[in-house]
């Protein structure tokens, strides 16, 4: 038998404990406190607390003391027993002498642990509001619970229902300070970039510490292929579930985005909706789930998920409310991001549309241009030039020829030197090509290397002599790619000479012809990269030749009848 020091007197206890009930608004302590002090108060052997969801459909045992006390926490019973049992009382606090024989054991079996002998059960309400139960298990020594303590409990109860919504609508309004907060911090996000693979992550690191989940995911919606592909993970597994694609439709997150429906999952290994193959590649259990859809102007481009909430608990409706403004605010961002993406392929295949049609005018120069843009991007790198930056320079260095559209044939396919009037026509190149692109404003920067790329540190180059940091970067770069290119590579006229002279030449060229700098960083390359870098372009070369040719064939193909491709050469 426990020995327990003599209980004050009832209305000691009140306010002792109402006091106590009152002093903090955190709800875990709170409720830890609360029932450790009815247990004391009563003389009880246990005890536990169940509370209601938000929709009353669940009662969840939050905390328990006892000898059985781990196997009550998180125990779930239905609301509807409960809800029956609390009518059937009227409301009243219900002592039970003898649990077995009680009338009223089959309304509360599911509180009582086996050894139930006696118990008293007392409903949790505030302000009207119905919050839950607290009972407390077995009088200690061989008599059962008295009316007092009966009478004590209920009164208790009161005060602690009351100090349990206060705490629960100070959580509450926490959280809704925390989901501003959050939405906020998204939508800061959503105006420093448009780079998804930027802004998800910076997204889920924030949704991470509100939803509190052991895993999560974006999946994006393939429309041509019928597929959803998952574009980015969090939590164990999540390096295994990048690139999986599920059909839509299928599983959860396929008919979260077909249906456009939000869906909890409290048991997913039993739940036959869930689809199984994500968590078989990643080896990863998910117990419980919530899919929301991302939908843009009634059209879906995917989802995201949450997997397994920490410390045993299920998603509820205010994860949900939270997880459906984040996607709607990651469903405009990611749209945008798209649109900006693809724009921005467009850009890209028209420099590529320019290029290529430099490349046709003269084969003997084919993959020059995607040579030095690579070449530049490499040195760009190597002096550690942002993305933004390298974007520019890499596009600035694949159209850096682009006037010569306009020189003539004679000159430009001249096997030999150029005589002094020649000379000044493909002098001109540089000038005509920032002429022809001025106009264009996503090439504003990009133009200041059409424009410079001939232009030499010491001032001796063209179209304008400039000298030093006068010159943009990127041109300074590209000055040294296209040299080396242009000495490794066979000419008409003359054979490519070997790295290690055309290294010596540009060595030798530093604080001349080049940003000494510049040069600094070309020397700090290995040759294998060089020689890599070659071998890499010129089989994509021979990759786009294909391709191009291909599509010829085709639109060939698609325009004309069969009687007339018959008269037509095939491609050389």
């Amino acid at each position: 038998m426990t020995n327990l020091a003599p209980s004050p007197s009832p209305l000691t206890l009140l306010l002792e404990l109402g006091q106590a009930f009152h002093s903090t608004l955190e709800l875990d302590p709170l409720l830890a406190s609360i029932l450790r002090q009815l247990q004391s108060a009563v003389r009880s052997e246990g005890g536990s607390i169940w509370l209601l969801d938000n929709d009353q459909k669940e009662l969840r045992c939050t905390h328990a003391l006892g000898p059985d006390a781990e196997s009550m926490i998180g125990k779930m019973m239905s609301a509807e027993r409960f809800l029956s049992a609390y009518h059937a009382a009227a409301g009243a606090v219900v002592k039970i002498d003898d649990v077995p024989r009680s009338e009223w054991f089959e309304h509360y079996a599911d509180y009582f642990r086996a050894r139930a002998r006696n118990v008293i059960i007392a409903p949790l309400v505030a302000r009207g509001d119905l919050l839950g139960t607290i009972n407390v298990v077995n009088k200690i020594g061989p008599l059962a619970f008295a009316d007092d303590d009966r009478d004590l409990l209920g009164a208790l109860a009161g005060h602690a229902a009351v100090a349990i919504q206060n705490a629960q609508l100070y959580k509450q309004q926490r959280q809704i300070e925390e989901r501003q907060r959050l939405l906020s911090q998204i939508g800061r996000y959503l105006q420093q970039t448009l780079e998804i693979d930027i802004l998800i992550p910076r997204i889920f690191g924030e949704v991470n510490k509100a939803i509190n989940a052991e895993a999560q995911s974006i999946w994006l919606l393939n429309e041509e292929q019928g597929v959803i592909t998952c574009r980015f993970a969090t939590g164990p597994g999540a390096d295994s579930i990048r690139k999986v694609t599920v059909p839509v439709g299928r599983g959860i997150v396929g008919a979260c985005v077909a249906k456009q429906e939000s869906i909890i999952i409290a048991d997913a290994q039993n739940d036959p909706r869930v689809f199984r193959g994500a968590d078989e590649k990643t080896g990863f259990i998910t117990r419980s789930l919530m899919s929301v859809p991302m939908v843009l102007e009634g059209k879906s481009i995917g989802a995201i998920q949450a997997a397994n909430k920490r410390g045993g608990q299920l998603f509820n409706n205010d994860d949900l409310s939270l997880f459906r403004s984040i996607a709607d605010s990651a469903a405009l961002a990611i749209s945008n991001a798209q649109l900006v993406a693809n724009l921005q392929e467009s850009y890209d295949l028209t420099l590529d549309a320019l290029s290529a049609a430099l490349d046709l005018r003269d084969r003997e120069t084919e993959g020059h241009s995607r040579r030095v843009v690579e070449y530049t991007a490499r040195l760009a790198q190597q002096i550690g030039l942002d993305k933004d930056t390298l974007t520019d320079i890499r596009r600035g260095a694949l159209i850096h020829d682009i006037g010569k559209i306009g020189v003539p044939d004679a000159v430009l396919h001249k096997p030999g030197p150029l005589d002094v009037e020649e000379r000044k026509i493909i002098e001109k190149h540089p000038r005509a090509g920032y002429e022809m692109l001025l106009g264009i404003p996503y090439l504003q920067e990009e133009i200041k290397i059409v424009l410079a790329h001939q232009e030499k540190w010491d001032g001796t180059g063209y179209p304008f002599g400039l000298k030093g940091e006068a010159i943009p970067l990127g041109a300074r770069l590209f000055a040294i790619a296209d040299t080396f290119d242009a000495l490794t590579s066979d000419r008409p006229y003359r054979k490519g000479r070997p790295y290690e002279v055309a290294r010596q030449i540009i060595a030798e060229e530093t604080g001349k012809q080049f940003d000494p700098l510049a040069v600094e960083a070309f020397l700090a390359i290995p040759q294998d990269e060089w020689m890599q870098i070659r071998a890499m372009v010129m089989e994509e070369v021979a990759k786009r030749r294909a391709q191009y040719e291909a599509r010829v064939h085709k639109a060939r193909t698609g325009l004309l009848n069969p009687d007339m491709l018959k008269n037509l050469p095939e491609p050389k």
